[in-house]
């Protein structure tokens, strides 16, 4: 490794990776999870920054597909340019002009697509378990959680044995910054599940609203080993969602205790095979919300 760094350790590199990075930005982030730590500090921010541009382009492409947060209302009028118009509603309110063919545009009940703020808080399973692509696919998370919510509220919670909040609700924090912390976070420690939760309802409560749609989305393998049963916080949020982690170990447990996670919340549970499904698995579960 510390050879391969040597090499890598040049203007000459950097060049290379930077016109690669142009033709396929894939693979950047793994490069930069390689040689991060014996490579110079001068080099490392140029291949730091190759490998955020590499999350925020993948992450862009990502949230542009999803269905940022709307919810239909009914309103007592039509006019052309609504989603569409509510039938049921139309006729329950005009049975007679109906029926005497003299029903008009002010008479027809409309749908109108209006944005529903949302409160959220993320909490991510950096632990020693779910090493491997796990801090990339968390750094592209996060940055899709940041397109999608962008002018809505929301925390980022990594955990492992301890909790560190990346992102308080009320904050106002660059995704660049978001991305560089986590690419340079370690995926290390024991599972503790239960104080992820209890920083996630903290920064739930953080912000004073009378807002309904407040909910935790907890992205964990489920095999906990430090730490109180997390069933105990998870039923205490507003509404708790999860996404199972594929395990390296006991993986019917660990989705299982994801599941009962999800139950205890009143929230939805959403399983992945692969590291890769978690951001998408997200926009989906975003969608629904």
């Amino acid at each position: 490794m510390y050879a391969a760094s040597d090499a890598l350790d040049c203007e000459e590199a950097v060049k290379f990776f930077s016109e690669k990075a142009k033709e396929s930005p894939d693979f950047m982030p793994e490069v930069y999870f390689f040689i991060r730590r014996p490579i110079s500090e001068k080099y490392k921010k140029i291949f730091r920054r190759l490998a955020r541009q590499s999350v925020l382009k993948t992450s862009y492409k990502i949230t542009s597909r999803g269905i940022k947060g709307y919810k239909r209302k009914i309103v007592p009028y039509y006019h052309l340019g609504m989603v569409s118009f509510d039938l049921d509603e139309t006729i329950q309110h005009n049975p007679l002009k109906i029926h005497n063919e003299t029903l008009s545009y002010k008479d027809i009940y409309g749908i109108k697509r209006e944005r529903e703020k949302r409160k959220v808080a993320l909490i991510l399973d950096t632990s020693g378990s779910m090493y491997g692509r796990l801090l990339l696919n968390a750094a592209l998370t996060a940055s899709v959680l940041s397109y999608h919510l962008e002018k809505e509220d929301y925390a980022i919670i990594l955990f492992n044995s301890t909790a560190m909040v990346l992102k308080k609700m009320a904050e106002d924090k660059l995704i660049t910054n978001i991305i560089d912390e986590i690419l340079d976070s370690e995926a290390v420690g024991f599972t503790n599940i239960s104080i992820g939760l209890e920083k996630g309802l903290k920064e739930l409560k953080r912000l004073k609203s009378k807002r309904q749609n407040e909910f935790g989305i907890l992205i964990s393998d489920g095999n906990y080993n430090r730490g109180d049963d997390p069933l105990e916080i998870a039923k205490k949020y507003p509404k708790l969602h999860v996404i199972g982690m594929p395990p390296e170990n006991d993986a019917d447990m660990g989705i299982q205790t994801c599941k009962e996670i999800a139950k205890a919340g009143g929230g939805k549970f959403f399983a992945v095979e692969t590291y890769l499904e978690i951001p998408r698995a997200l926009i989906d579960l975003l969608s629904q919300t």
